[in-house]
């Protein structure tokens, strides 16, 4: 199993977008790229600097996802958050949506007002995250 914030992992999250038809269905009006931005660094989790995932989406499917450094997330949509609250949304148990308005995840670049426009979306989107087998680094 991958584990969150590498190569392998962002590839099976591009794959389980694609695989999703309630996302495709969902997201057929979304056409922004967007990164998922670790921020702070997690030494101790084995990483030792802020990184991003950044998903090519359009229309309800995923043309590319890769892991970038912090500084070169260049996606209209920029989402950060900790560790412990990205481990919380990609097991599905923290709305995305919610964490946003809270300020849980923060808004590095785009628009609030597009997100939630487009909510279901980002909901499908993170169940499809819940899909991806992923081995998190502070449970073994």
């Amino acid at each position: 199993m991958p584990r969150p914030f590498t190569q392998p992992w962002a590839d099976a999250f591009r794959d389980a977008i694609n695989a999703d038809a309630d996302y495709r269905a969902a997201a057929s009006g979304w056409t922004w790229p967007v990164a998922l931005l670790l921020d702070p660094a997690e030494p101790a989790l084995g990483y030792p600097e802020p990184v991003a995932v950044q998903v090519a989406l359009d229309r309800g499917t995923a043309s590319d996802a890769r892991v970038l450094s912090a500084d070169a997330a260049d996606a209209d949509i920029v989402l950060g958050a900790d560790y412990p609250t990205w481990k919380q949304v990609v097991r599905g148990s923290l709305d995305p949506v919610g964490a946003v308005v809270s300020g849980r995840i923060r808004l590095v670049r785009g628009s609030l007002m597009t997100l939630m426009m487009h909510v279901n979306a980002a909901k499908a989107l993170v169940a499809c995250a819940a899909r991806v087998p992923t081995e998190f680094p502070d449970e073994n």
